[in-house]
């Protein structure tokens, strides 16, 4: 038995939903109970394991969908102290949480209920996934010149679309310029095919380019910066509370280190001291927690919905190689050679079997290495 309170604007999404990434429903699967909104009541309902099922299996109207976004992002902005999605021309509330369906509903403004900030916000958001689930096959395609193999998988995640999404111009014609794509990759398979302006295949392309390395670049010292400054007003707490910063977690005396303000680029640039702003024990410990969150983000890829054949495994392995910056990949040992023996597992799926990478890999050492 479950309790439900009353209404809560936070259950407009849901990360594990049929319209996420990294776990794909058939496209008949419509919105579910993480896009349900619950009747406001002061006195909580308890349901049973049989009203909990037809909840989960009841599609959502797109009415109703619009009306618990709005509420959700509303709720953003009170939380927050904002008053817009878009800040400064970037992305300033976190859609993290919102599904599929969701951010497709809040990019077409439906009901009218969104404005232009919003459904633009929102764009970005829906784009950004899908250049999350398409760039591994962007790094396949530009070993291999399988561009033909690209367009097919950026079709099939357009195809994972609800009926509601289906039917917004964005969609259609994103679908329009892949359905071309696919067509001019069977004439010319070993490059990119010029298409329109809306293709999302093409644009990804174009982000994965020389700029975004020179923009990595810049990220890494700014993040440089910002790790130095964390670390130093955590030294001067501890001088306050008349004690010493420490990074070994044995130290029985002074305050230790804490990281958890730190992103992994952050950690990666003070794992590597490029610029010699750190010591050699803050670089230390700082390797020490990016290799623990390295192994739980490998483990992640290797999760339940991820195949135990080789090809599923290499593809998972290149998607977490294409989320690092370069800083990380440096730090973790991620090299080129590694990723052209993904690439080869990935088109052979013949040089592992029974366990795959995992199976006999558990174990060992939190770097990404070791999976290799």
């Amino acid at each position: 038995m479950t309790t439900i309170a009353g209404y809560s604007p936070v259950l407009t999404g849901n990360a594990g939903s049929a319209y996420g990434v990294s776990s794909p429903a058939p496209s008949s699967a419509k919105k579910t109970d993480a896009d349900q909104s619950t009747a406001a009541a002061a006195d909580s309902v308890t349901l049973s394991e049989a009203a909990k099922a037809y909840l989960a299996a009841t599609p959502i109207d797109a009415e109703t969908l619009a009306k618990n976004a709005r509420a959700w992002l509303d709720q953003q902005y009170k939380d927050s102290g904002i008053s817009s999605a878009l800040i400064g021309g970037k992305v300033a509330v976190d859609f993290t949480s919102q599904s599929r369906a969701t951010l497709s509903a809040i990019a077409a403004n439906s009901q009218s209920l969104f404005s232009k900030d919003e459904t633009v916000a929102a764009a970005k958001a829906l784009s950004d996934r899908f250049d999350t689930a398409i760039t591994p096959h962007v790094v396949i395609a530009r070993h291999l010149g399988d561009y033909a193999g690209l367009y097919q998988a950026a079709d099939k995640y357009l195809e994972l679309a609800d009926t509601d999404e289906r039917a917004t111009a964005l969609w259609q014609s994103q679908k329009q310029a892949v359905t071309e794509g696919i067509a001019l990759t069977k004439v010319t398979t070993t490059k990119a095919p010029e298409t329109s302006a809306n293709d999302p295949v093409a644009a990804l392309l174009t982000k994965t380019s020389q700029a975004v390395a020179e923009a990595d670049a810049d990220a890494a010292t700014t993040a440089s910066s910002r790790a130095r400054q964390l670390l130093d007003a955590q030294a001067n707490a501890a001088r306050d509370a008349g004690t010493t910063l420490v990074f070994d977690p044995n130290r029985k005396t002074g305050q230790q280190a804490d990281f958890s303000k730190f992103d992994n680029q952050a950690l990666a640039v003070v794992t590597l001291n490029a610029d010699a702003s750190f010591s050699t024990e803050e670089a230390r410990a700082a390797k020490k927690v990016l290799d623990q969150r390295n192994r739980e983000s490998i483990l992640a890829a290797f999760s339940s919905k991820t195949g135990t054949d080789v090809q599923s495994q290499s593809l998972a392995l290149l998607s977490h190689y294409s989320s690092m910056s370069s800083a990380e990949k440096a730090a973790m040992g991620y090299t080129d050679a590694m990723q052209t023996r993904l690439i080869q597992n990935y088109r052979t799926a013949s040089m592992f079997s029974g366990g795959g990478f995992l199976g006999a890999s558990a174990g060992g050492s939190g770097s990404l290495t070791s999976y290799l």
